[in-house]
């Protein structure tokens, strides 16, 4: 069985990013997406749904739990991606802050 490791590299290759590109856009140090690729750690549950969306696949199919579908952002390039995932980090913040200023 393949695991989640290799499955992220697999992915990654697949998707023709490089580790510098992936650590970029997830948020994350080189050393750590080598790491997840290595089986030495796994991903944390956030990042492990943006690699899902990054590769254009499922959890399930980085986690082994099915096949996963690798064309679901195939005319997005690098520098689309980098955008979507800068967009998507300032959402998370200003949701964050919001819901501090609620209580």
């Amino acid at each position: 069985m393949i695991s989640l490791g290799k499955r992220i590299r697999q992915a990654r290759v697949r998707a023709g990013f490089t580790q510098e590109n992936v650590a970029e856009i997830v948020g994350v140090s080189r050393t750590a997406v080598t790491r997840w690729e290595k089986g030495e750690i796994g991903p944390k549950l956030d990042h492990l749904a943006a690699l899902a969306v990054l590769f254009g696949v499922t959890a399930d199919h980085l986690l082994g739990l099915e096949p996963g579908c690798t064309d679901a952002l195939p005319e997005l390039t690098d520098g689309a991606m980098i955008a979507l995932w800068t967009f998507v980090r300032e959402v998370r913040k200003e949701n964050h802050e919001t819901k501090g200023e609620d209580k």
